[in-house]
Order: structure tokens, then sequence, then C-alpha cells
């Protein structure tokens, strides 16, 4: 970015700090157009995946050389959407398979049969990135940086607290 002044002297830069401030408020309003147009391009790409699953003209052109992934159920929608809501309620926001099926049925939630069927379901969903997935296997909602995968791990607190370890205090 150039502006009409020397951002290498202290004092153009404090008589320009409404111009600054304009220019922040304004990026960041760009940012905030840019991830919703983002996140409708990634919802697009999604259900054009879907047709071409259906063998629809879409299939013929699949080129991909990465494996094609499962299509989005709805036992995928409710874990994704249990994964946001268990990350809400709960201190910590990374969650395992095995906790957030004992979190959904504690609160009544539709469940899978049992937890493997809901680790391969949120396995699906960050696959299709839907969700992000820390290297020991806890997933997260997605963030604004739209990265789907966490390259170090990350604790589940929802076990954290079963074995009764020290949880950190929730921010108020």
């Amino acid at each position: 970015m150039t502006f009409g002044f020397d951002t290498t002297d202290q004092l153009a830069v404090a008589a320009n700090l409404q111009e600054l401030r304009a220019a922040v408020t304004a990026k960041l309003a760009e940012r905030d157009q840019l991830s919703a147009e983002i996140q409708q391009l990634q919802e697009l790409i999604q259900f054009g995946e879907g047709l071409s699953r259906r063998g629809g003209r879409a299939s013929a052109m699949h080129t991909s050389s990465r494996p094609r992934r499962r299509r989005a159920a709805p036992a995928q929608d409710r874990a994704v959407e249990a994964l946001a809501q268990a990350s809400k309620a709960l201190v910590g926001t990374a969650v395992g398979p095995t906790s957030l099926y004992k979190y959904m049925v504690e609160h009544g939630m539709e469940a899978p049969k049992d937890a493997t069927v809901l680790g391969t379901n949120l396995w699906d969903a960050w696959r299709a990135g839907r969700i992000r997935r820390a290297t020991n296997g806890v997933y997260l909602p997605l963030d604004h940086t739209g990265a789907t995968q966490v390259d170090h791990p990350l604790t589940d607190y929802y076990y954290a607290a079963e074995q009764g370890l020290p949880l950190p205090s929730r921010p108020r």
C-alpha cells in the first residue's frame, strides 16, 4: 500500500492516523466480503462434486488425481453441526470422535451407532473441506483462515475433563 506521506516518519504517521484507520476499516470490509465469497465458492464446489458422483455430465470431466471423497450425507451434516455446537459449549475447541459422540448422546442429538462411524463422518467432512483436523485426530470447526489442517496436536478438553485433568478457565 502507498500513502501520500512518508511512512517512516513518525510525525507524518501520527498526523495521518485518521487516514490509516480508514484504510484499516476498508481492508477489513474487503476481507469480510472475500470471506463470504470464498464460503459461497466452497459451497458451490461441494454442490458440483455431489452432482459429478451421481453420473451427471461433470463425472466425465473428473480428472483430479486425488481420491474422490464420499458424498456429503445427512450424517456428515449432523457431525459438522454437532462439532460446531460442542466447540462453543466446551472450554477447548478441539474434540475427538469419541468425545463428540459422548457429547451428542448426552445432549440428545441424533448420533450414529458408535464413535467409529462418527469418526468416519468427521474424516469425510474434513476431506471435503468442511472442518479442520489436528495431527492427533481431533477436529475443529473452520475458522477465518480457510485452512483445514492444524499442524500440531491439540487437547481434547472433553476427554481431559473425564480424566480429572485441570481445564483452562473460560474467558468471560
